[in-house]
């Protein structure tokens, strides 16, 4: 267990697929936004998982809070971007930024 001297950032997105999306296209699509993010300044880390209720959550976690905004701030312009837009259920996507005060490995 480590205790972070810096205050790092989780970024908690959760969401669903819009019914009818191809999970294999999805799946396509999150692996292109994974090539996005290592280039990312600040990025350390990633985990996409799924829930039995179908829905998914996208922990990344930077070294603060100046890298994790501007990540959202380009997101948008990636070329993945309609694609990912296409595939959520906007009416269930939630996104928040918290301080890290402990983490593991």
């Amino acid at each position: 267990m480590t205790k972070t001297a810096q205050p790092q950032v989780a970024e908690i997105v959760t969401f669903s697929l819009k019914d009818g999306t191809d999970e294999g296209a999805f799946l396509q699509t999150l692996r292109a936004t994974q090539s996005w993010v290592d280039g990312m300044p600040g990025f350390l880390g990633r985990q996409v998982t799924r829930g039995p209720d179908g829905r998914w959550t996208d922990h990344i976690l930077w070294t603060d809070a100046t890298c994790a905004k501007a990540a959202q701030d380009s997101f948008g312009q990636q070329d993945f971007a309609p694609d990912m837009g296409e595939a959520l259920n906007h009416e269930t996507l939630e996104m928040r930024h918290e301080t890290v005060f402990m983490a593991a490995p």
